[in-house]
């Protein structure tokens, strides 16, 4: 089944993005270069994951949600937008090197290339994630430097900085939690925290957040977009959980999933000690698939996200805004929705 399609707005809010993107970029390759030319290698490596794709879900809605509070300042929010998004190759990139990811956006990862580079020296895989580490690392330097030379009024920057670290500091402890909860059983409460933390928060409701504070947005109109986005950022991991069963490395490395959780709830006795036994060890993929498949939790959790994203469209109609606004962020919930499911590369 094909994809919602695009409104415009949404395909003018991502190009410019993307022109920012590059324009920033330029420039700060330029900068590198006259002072630190042995650090382009590694810096091309971050540019090259930028340039190589994604939907840029979270600029996006950081700009929607400057434009639900009443923000007029193309220029300025565009560049926190192109922040965000920076912030996200981060966090794609430190979790490449946490799954142990060969392929990202098509591509052979970060860590796959620079160690590649040094094949056949002594300690080429160590440096190549160590580098992939110092890449991610630079990445948010980047995405910090974005945000806070928007040009927005210092009040209103600081108070959006401190949202912005807010939902920075739920990422690192989600992805704890989500290396963590992958040495025991999880239920389906604590699976769909983990979720919500270590990335449905940063894909929907602190960029719709960041972009309101900005535009001074009021109460509430705040608390609509949060009422908007929490379930509909949750819908994104999970949908995205369920993508990874067939294509991705949650399944292999036993991360507590919503899907799993309810595979264990809904487990017969004997699939339930199956279970056990294939989450305590490596390989038997083929047979938990198909235990979540039969024990229907596949079929529940794709209930669940359709719940999450019918509870977000219902926190939309009460939002009262204007009708271009209200159309792209219904579009961003049926997108997630999809079946073709959006990728966390996304």
């Amino acid at each position: 089944m094909p994809e919602p399609p695009v409104p415009p707005l949404l395909v003018e809010l991502r190009s410019g993005v993307d022109r920012t993107l590059r324009a920033f970029l330029a420039e700060e390759r330029a900068a590198i270069a006259s002072e630190h030319g042995a650090f382009l290698s590694l810096f091309d490596e971050v540019e090259r994951i930028v340039g190589a794709g994604g939907k840029r879900l979270r600029p996006m809605f950081c700009r929607l949600g400057y434009l639900a509070g009443g923000g007029t300042d193309e220029e300025a929010i565009t560049r926190v937008a192109a922040a965000l998004e920076l912030f996200h190759t981060f966090a794609l990139i430190h979790d490449d090197v946490m799954d142990e990811s060969d392929e990202r956006r098509g591509a052979p990862t970060i860590h796959v290339r620079m160690a590649e580079g040094r094949r056949g020296r002594s300690g080429a895989e160590r440096f190549g994630l160590s580098s992939a580490i110092l890449a991610g690392d630079f990445a948010m330097v980047l995405a910090d430097h974005l945000f806070l030379s928007s040009g927005f009024p210092a009040d209103r920057l600081a108070a959006a900085f401190r949202r912005y670290n807010r939902m920075r500091v739920e990422v690192a402890v989600g992805q704890f939690l989500d290396l963590e909860g992958s040495a025991r059983a999880v239920d389906e409460r604590e699976a769909r925290r983990i979720s919500s933390l270590k990335s449905g928060g940063y894909t929907v409701e602190g960029p719709l957040q960041v972009g309101a504070v900005l535009a001074d947005a009021s109460i509430e109109v705040l608390s609509a977009l949060s009422r908007y986005g929490a379930p509909l950022g949750e819908a994104f991991q999970i949908q995205n959980d369920l993508a990874s069963i067939e294509a991705g490395p949650d399944l292999a490395q036993r991360r507590p999933t919503v899907v799993m959780a309810k595979a264990r709830e809904l487990a017969t006795p004997e699939d339930r000690r199956a279970m056990d036994e294939l989450e305590s060890g490596e390989g038997g993929l083929g047979e938990l698939r198909a235990i979540l498949e039969r024990s229907g939790a596949i079929e529940q959790t794709r209930a669940l996200v359709r719940e999450l994203v019918e509870r977000s469209l219902a926190a939309l109609g009460d939002a009262r805004l204007d009708r271009e606004t209200s159309g792209a962020l219904h579009a961003l919930a049926e997108l997630i929705a999809s079946p073709d499911p959006v990728r966390p590369a996304g």
